[in-house]
């Protein structure tokens, strides 16, 4: 079984609702698959002892459905109830949950509006007229995060303003995440959250082959025939979209350039009207891409389109163009490939990690340099020759106008001197009014010449073993 870990913070919002529940509440518990919701809700069962059932709902017709939900009551509770109606389970329900709190957990929800879809507009009158009115709290538990949208959230939806209250389940972040590894080096910690991302069904994978290479890994959980995480990215855009292949195509679009909306379309050929539809439905409801827009943005294009999900970023990048290596089994010239360019890879998602770090430690002192901002992200701009240029990381505060810019360096060489001095250069193309304090963030350290200047200027510098540091701190 899957070890539990964190979440400490759902559980004590589950927990509240459930010790202050006094009239019906339906509440939602949803997220893509692998996040971890059906062990999250046995715990939780676990705390409340007895005061809950949980039912899983199987791709099967109502007939069954109805006789395996008596079979899971009386293997829970010791009642024997024999339903052949819906209506005959809302009525157990009321009565369970007349004088005393009662928690019903259907896990699955969503298979009811296929596989017995009166279910919905039955429990939606059940619901309006009795169950609101009792001690219930009844859960839903959703992955197809499409049909959980139809259910519940659309204004056509038969559970539509029905529900009081909702989680959305997100992967784990970084500081998340390495409560999981904590026996292995921070530079592999980063390596390992950079690919696989936060998902704990994946880290669970990967933390069985933690001690080997990251290529290693990725070979094992990925490229073999029989790597668990192969096609999971694929399986997912399948299962939850009509014409995956336009998202296939704007996915792995995104992978190769700088996910600007005009390369998007250059790369796809997906009409201008049509491409906003696809954008939304991964931003929006499966959370696997968001849109950016650079701080201080001049003229022309602001919004780009990024991965919010490591794994799929990696599976676009590396694997779904060479679909045909793995087919034919030619994995070592893959691995090569992957290992030259891995570095940069992981390098784009280092700048989350700081800027998570930033986040954390936001109205507090890192290092000596005391943060208090209002918004973060990242600018993008042209210099005065014409030519793109970019920071990894802006923060600032829009009262006190005061800026924080930082660049992000994931390689295997120190930095230097020239690095700070191209960066302060940089931070002159920002159209912003006010001070700047300025962050340098190194993988591998500083030149001693650049370690000085550095102090000479005030500049707050980090490298790898101080990034753990101040994770340990703040966790």
């Amino acid at each position: 079984m899957m070890e539990f870990y964190d979440r400490s913070d759902e559980l004590k919002d589950i927990k509240s609702k459930y010790d202050e529940l006094s009239s019906g509440e339906l509440c939602l518990i949803y997220g893509r698959r692998r996040l971890g919701k059906t062990v999250f809700i046995k715990r939780f069962m676990n705390q409340i002892k007895g005061k809950a059932v949980y039912y899983f709902v199987n791709k099967t017709n109502k007939k069954e459905l109805l006789d395996l939900l008596s079979a899971s009551i009386f293997d829970q509770t010791g009642e024997s109830e024999k339903f052949t109606e819906w209506e005959h389970f809302f009525e157990y329900l009321q009565k369970k949950a007349t004088t005393e709190k009662f928690v019903f957990i259907m896990d699955e929800f969503s298979r009811l509006k296929e596989h017995s879809p009166d279910f919905l507009t039955k429990f939606q009158d059940s619901w309006d007229s009795k169950l609101s009115k009792t001690k219930i709290m009844f859960i839903a538990i959703g992955s197809s995060m499409s049909m959980m949208y139809d259910i519940f959230m659309d204004r056509t939806a038969p559970l539509y303003g029905r529900m009081t209250w909702k989680m959305l389940f997100k992967p784990f972040r970084y500081v998340d995440f390495r409560k999981m590894f904590s026996e292995i080096k921070e530079e592999k910690k980063i390596e390992i959250f950079s690919i696989f991302g936060g998902t704990p069904h994946f880290l669970w994978f990967a933390k069985k082959y933690a001690s080997e290479p990251l290529i290693g890994i990725i070979d094992k959980l990925v490229l073999s025939r029989t790597g668990p995480l192969r096609d999971e990215p694929n399986n997912f855009i399948t299962m939850e979209l009509k014409k995956e292949t336009n998202y296939n195509s704007i996915l792995h679009a995104m992978a190769k350039t700088n996910g600007s909306r005009e390369e998007i379309l250059t790369q796809t050929g997906i009409d201008q009207k049509d491409i906003d539809y696809y954008f939304n439905n991964l931003s929006d409801l499966l959370c696997i891409m968001k849109k950016i827009t650079p701080l201080f943005h001049d003229k022309g294009p602001k919004t780009r389109y990024k991965f919010d999900d490591n794994l799929f970023h990696f599976w676009y990048r590396f694997i779904f163009p060479n679909w045909s290596l793995i087919e034919l089994g030619n994995t070592e010239l893959l691995r090569k490939k992957i290992s030259m360019d891995v570095n940069s890879f992981i390098g784009l998602r280092f700048e989350e990690i700081v800027m998570e770090l930033l986040i954390l430690y936001n109205n507090k002192k890192l290092k000596n340099l005391q943060l208090d901002f209002n918004e973060i992200g990242q600018w993008w701009g042209k210099n005065r020759e014409g030519n793109p240029e970019e920071i990894d990381i802006l923060a600032n505060n829009s009262q006190s106008r005061k800026l924080i810019v930082c660049e992000v360096k994931w390689t295997d060489k120190k930095t230097t001197i020239n690095c700070v001095k191209d960066l302060i250069e940089k931070s002159r193309l920002i159209n912003a009014n006010g001070s700047m304090d300025y962050i340098v963030v190194s993988k591998s350290g500083f030149k001693e010449e650049c370690f000085n200047y550095m102090d000479e200027k005030g500049i707050t510098h980090l490298d790898l073993d101080e990034i753990a540091d101040l994770f340990e701190r703040i966790a």
